[in-house]
């Protein structure tokens, strides 16, 4: 089992791969004293982040305040993808 922080680094790797092959752009931050984010580009300009976070044993992703499954990664990134482009 990883550890949290790692884990966090791959799933959101692992959405970065899914929002590239829609194709949708993203940034992965990762601060050497903090825990990574991915942000999304959105229309106006700014950047989206997108958070992982543990909740009850489970990995969720919060995108603009909704929790996403963790489980259904492409279903995640199709749907930020498409807001982020609204």
């Amino acid at each position: 089992m990883m550890p949290p922080s790692e884990a966090r680094y791959a799933l959101l790797v692992r959405l970065a791969w899914e929002l590239r092959a829609i194709p949708a752009s993203t940034l992965l931050v990762f601060p050497y004293h903090a825990e990574p984010v991915l942000y999304v580009p959105c229309r106006d300009g700014h950047h989206e982040p997108i958070l992982a976070v543990c909740l009850s044993g489970r990995w969720r992703l919060v995108w603009r305040g909704t929790e996403l499954a963790a489980e259904r990664l492409h279903d995640a990134a199709r749907r930020i993808a498409m807001e982020a482009a609204a």
